[in-house]
């Protein structure tokens, strides 16, 4: 089986991934991760030296590769199920899962790390907070395309998805 985790950076999709996968007992890939494996160089080098459009396409192809695989846990990108029908692709290949955010506990996650966010490295804390609900409005539509969705507000949500994939 396939699995996808997505939602917003800072929704829990790397964490509960790792845990996930365990109890699951599927192998676990973090998108990100393996796309800085392959590239051999950061997200955030990828976005500040090539773009989002540049970084999209690397995150269309490694996801297809990956895509491949049986007995998968993917944890995606925030962004990865609204670009190039990505949504459809993976819910045509496995089941995904949402892990819907307030954004206020969002801001407050991404708050405390956001140098290392290439997307919100230079906002303000005002404009961060501007920022989520934009985008989570813009990227509403795709995350309930989502098979399931589930509140990772406190990030004890696995024992949940669990009971609903087995």
């Amino acid at each position: 089986m396939k699995y996808f985790l997505i939602g917003f950076m800072g929704s829990g999709k790397s964490l509960i991934g790792e845990k996930l996968s365990e109890k699951l007992n599927l192998k676990y890939i973090d998108l990100d991760n393996f796309i800085e494996k392959s590239e051999n160089r950061t997200i955030s080098d990828i976005f500040n030296n090539t773009g989002e459009a540049y970084f999209r396409e690397l995150e269309e192809r490694y996801l297809t590769e990956i895509i491949k695989e049986d007995n998968i846990l993917v944890s995606t990108g925030g962004g990865t199920p609204t670009f190039n029908n990505l949504i459809d692709t993976m819910n045509d290949n496995g089941e995904t899962i949402y892990l819907e955010c307030s954004s206020e506990i969002l801001y407050k996650r991404l708050q405390k790390g956001k140098e290392n966010r290439p997307m919100i490295s230079e906002l303000s804390d005002k404009s961060l907070r501007r920022y989520i609900e934009n985008k989570l409005s813009d990227r509403k539509f795709f995350y309930h395309k989502a098979t399931h969705t589930i509140c990772s507000d406190n990030r004890n949500c696995i024992d949940e998805i669990f009971k609903i994939l087995r």
